[in-house]
């Protein structure tokens, strides 16, 4: 038997996802720019998107697919620290281009839609219905 998931889990883990994706494509279209700012080799430039998404994506699907509602403190952390490189986006739009800010700033719009999501009251009544039945 298949358990429905509501649109609402559906659209938190769409958004984590759409989030991480278009992080690693942004970066990776902009690795030469950003290897050149740095002072750093392309491959180590990619670490960070990658390792990040991994992280993101995986506590997303233990919360979404595993309905393991403690794991939402955890990416409650990521999106936090997501938010806070807000305030870094002028600086990136001076250093690697305002394209790249531009597609950063909606990646962190898309993950802090999908953190609010998760504590929204629809999310956690579906998180506790795991432990009823």
């Amino acid at each position: 038997m298949t358990v429905t998931r509501p649109t609402i889990v559906r659209l938190f883990e769409g958004g984590v996802i759409l989030s991480q994706l278009l992080r690693i494509v942004n970066v990776a279209a902009h690795v030469g720019p950003m290897a050149t700012a740095l002072q750093a080799p392309p491959l180590q430039i990619m670490i960070g998107p990658v390792a990040n998404a991994m992280i993101a994506i995986g506590l997303a699907l233990v919360i979404a697919r595993g309905r393991m509602a403690m794991a939402r403190w955890c990416l409650s952390v990521v999106v936090a620290r997501d938010v806070v490189g807000l305030a870094g986006i002028p600086v990136v739009a001076t250093m690697i281009g305002i394209p790249f800010a531009i597609v950063s700033a909606i990646a962190i719009v898309l993950m802090l839609a999908a953190g609010v999501l998760m504590w929204l009251p629809a999310f956690t009544a579906w998180l506790a219905a795991r432990k009823e039945g």
